[in-house]
C-alpha cells in the first residue's frame, strides 16, 4: 500500500502558528478556513472572550448600535524609561497587547453620548413658520368644509329616506282576503268609529285602524253610522268588506244620546228623554230607584252614575235598559281604577264630581289630595269641613258659584259643606274618567285650600294656611270685578 502524501504539510502547520502568520485563520460557516488573517482587534486573537458582532438586521431594527469605524492601532512601543534594546518578557508583552486591544474594542463598541449643550437646535425660519400657520388654517377650513358637506349629506339622506318611505307606503296595511273562518263581531252601544276599528284589529278581522277608517270615509253608503248589534264576519278580510258589513246594516234606526262631563242628573235625564223619546218623568222615577240597577239601597239616586259619553240605542229600547247601560259604564270604570267596592266607589264618585266642577284635569290629583286632608278629622285648618262652593250651589240648584253670606250660613242646605262635615249626600254631577281615577288615587300633599283665580284659563292656586288662601281669594275677587259677565254677576 502506497503512503498518501499530505499536501497541507508543514506550510499549514506554520500558518496555524500565531508567531508564524501573526493571526489564526478565520473559520467560515462551510467549515473551510480563510487564509487572510483576522481583524487586528479581535479579542479572540488577544486571548480574551469573544464578543458577538451585531448583525445587520439587528442594527437596522435599532436593537444594537452600529459599530464605529475601527481606529488605527498604534504599534505598542516599550516604555520610554526602558531601553529599546532591553528585551520584554513574553508574558508582559502579551498582557500589554491584550489591554490595548480591549481598550480599542471598547472604544469601537460603546457609542458616545452627546450632551444637551452639544445639541444645537437651529432657530425656525420666519417664512417656514408662516408657511406652517397657513397650512394649519387650510387644514381647519378643509375640515369645516368636510363637516358641512357631511351634514348636508345626512340631511339629504334623511329626506330621501322619508320620501321613499312615503312613496312605498302610501296605503295603510290591509288584508287582501278572501277571509278565514267565521266570527261574530259585537258592537256595543256607545262605540264610535275609532273604538270599532280598534276592536276589529284586536279580533284579527282587519289589518289596521287606518285601513278601516279610510274605507269608512270612502264608503258610498248614505248612512255611515255603525249601529250596535251582532255581525257575522270573517277574519283577515279587507277593510272595505268590514265596512260593508257594518255600515247601514241595522234593521231599524237608532237613538243617539250625548252626556257631557259634570252634567247633573236632571239635565242628563232631559238629554236621554230627548234622544230616546222616553218620558222625563218615567226616567226620573227609575233614577230614584238605584237598587233596580244593582246598586245599594243606601244610594239616594243615580246622580254620578250617568257616565259621560256618546251612546246609540236601537229604537224601542226600554228606558230602564237605557239607564242600565249608563250605570254599567260607570261601575266598570270604578272597578278599572280600583274602587270596585260599592261603598268605596260611591265615595270616589262624590270626590270625582267635586274635582270635575272645581278644577282643571291637570289639577285633579292635587285637589283630590287637598280634599283628603280636609276630610281628615284631625286637621286643625278646616276641622273636617270641605267648604267647597260647587256643592253649595248644587244644593241651591244653581250653576253660578256666587252665593250670599246668608246662603253660606244656611244649614238647611244638605249640600252646604261650610256647615256640614264630610262629603255631600250624593255626587254633584257626572264625572269623567280622569276625575274618577284621581279620586281613587289622589296625590299626597299638605294643601287645605284651593281657589280658581281665573275662570277663563282655569288657573288654580293652592295654599296650606288660611292667610295665604285669603290672598288667593282676593285675586279671584279682583278678577270677577274686572270680568263680571264671566263670573255671572
Amino acid at each position: 500500500m502506497n503512503d498518501t502524501h499530505d499536501t497541507r504539510g508543514a506550510a499549514d502547520e506554520d500558518l496555524l502558528d500565531d508567531d508564524a502568520a501573526g493571526a489564526p485563520y478565520r473559520h467560515l460557516a462551510s467549515g473551510r478556513r480563510r487564509r487572510e488573517p483576522s481583524a487586528p482587534l479581535d479579542l479572540h486573537d488577544a486571548g480574551g472572550p469573544r464578543l458577538p458582532d451585531p448583525s445587520r438586521a439587528a442594527i437596522r431594527r435599532g436593537a444594537a448600535p452600529a459599530p464605529a469605524p475601527a481606529a488605527a492601532v498604534a504599534p505598542v512601543l516599550p516604555p520610554a524609561d526602558v531601553p529599546a534594546t532591553e528585551p520584554v518578557a513574553p508574558e508582559e508583552e502579551s498582557r500589554t497587547s491584550a489591554a490595548a486591544v480591549a481598550g480599542a474594542h471598547a472604544a469601537r463598541t460603546e457609542p458616545r453620548v452627546r450632551t444637551f449643550e452639544e445639541v444645537v437646535i437651529p432657530p425656525r425660519d420666519e417664512q417656514l413658520e408662516a408657511s406652517l400657520q397657513a397650512r394649519r388654517r387650510r387644514r381647519r377650513r378643509r375640515n369645516a368644509v368636510m363637516l358641512s358637506v357631511f351634514g348636508v349629506f345626512v340631511v339629504l339622506l334623511t329626506v330621501g329616506a322619508l320620501f321613499l318611505n312615503s312613496l312605498f307606503n302610501l296605503e295603510p296595511e290591509d288584508f287582501e282576503g278572501p277571509g278565514e273562518g267565521e266570527v261574530t263581531f259585537v258592537v256595543e252601544a256607545g262605540w264610535g268609529a275609532n273604538r270599532v276599528a280598534s276592536e276589529l284589529v284586536q279580533q284579527g278581522i282587519v289589518a289596521s285602524d287606518e285601513a278601516f277608517l279610510e274605507a269608512l270615509s270612502e264608503s258610498d253608503a248614505e248612512d255611515k253610522e255603525i249601529h250596535p248589534g251582532e255581525f257575522p264576519m270573517q277574519q283577515r278580510i279587507p277593510a272595505a268588506r268590514a265596512v260593508e258589513a257594518l255600515v247601514g246594516s241595522a234593521d231599524a234606526p237608532v237613538h243617539y244620546v250625548a252626556i257631557r262631563q259634570n252634567m247633573r242628573l236632571k239635565a242628563a235625564l232631559e238629554a236621554i228623554s230627548e234622544g230616546t223619546g222616553s218620558s222625563v218623568d218615567e226616567l226620573a222615577e227609575l233614577a230614584n230607584q238605584p237598587a233596580a240597577f244593582g246598586l245599594p239601597d243606601s244610594y239616594t239616586n243615580l246622580e254620578g252614575f250617568i257616565h259621560p259619553g256618546e251612546y246609540r240605542f236601537p229604537v224601542g229600547t226600554e228606558p230602564k235598559e237605557v239607564l242600565q247601560q249608563f250605570v254599567d259604564a260607570t261601575t266598570e270604570k270604578l272597578a278599572e281604577f280600583g274602587a270596585g267596592d260599592p261603598e268605596q266607589g260611591y265615595r270616589a264618585l262624590k270626590i270625582a264630581s267635586i274635582l270635575q266642577a272645581e278644577s282643571r284635569p291637570d289639577d285633579y290629583k292635587t285637589v283630590a289630595g287637598a280634599i283628603e286632608n280636609r276630610l281628615n278629622p284631625s286637621n286643625t285648618e278646616t276641622k273636617g269641613l270641605l267648604q267647597v262652593d260647587s256643592a253649595v250651589v248644587y244644593g241651591l240648584d244653581r250653576y253660578s258659584l256666587e252665593f250670599s253670606a246668608e246662603e253660606k250660613a244656611d244649614a238647611s242646605n244638605p249640600y252646604n259643606t261650610y256647615q256640614h262635615l264630610g262629603l255631600p249626600p250624593t255626587p254633584i254631577g257626572s264625572p269623567g274618567d280622569r276625575a274618577i281615577e284621581a279620586a281613587v288615587n289622589p296625590d299626597e300633599n299638605d294643601y287645605y285650600y284651593w281657589v280658581t283665580v281665573n275662570i277663563e284659563t282655569g288657573e288654580t292656586k293652592f295654599a296650606t294656611t288660611y292667610e295665604e288662601h285669603q290672598r288667593n281669594q282676593q285675586e279671584y275677587r279682583d278678577y270677577c270685578d274686572a270680568n263680571p259677565e264671566i263670573c255671572g254677576r
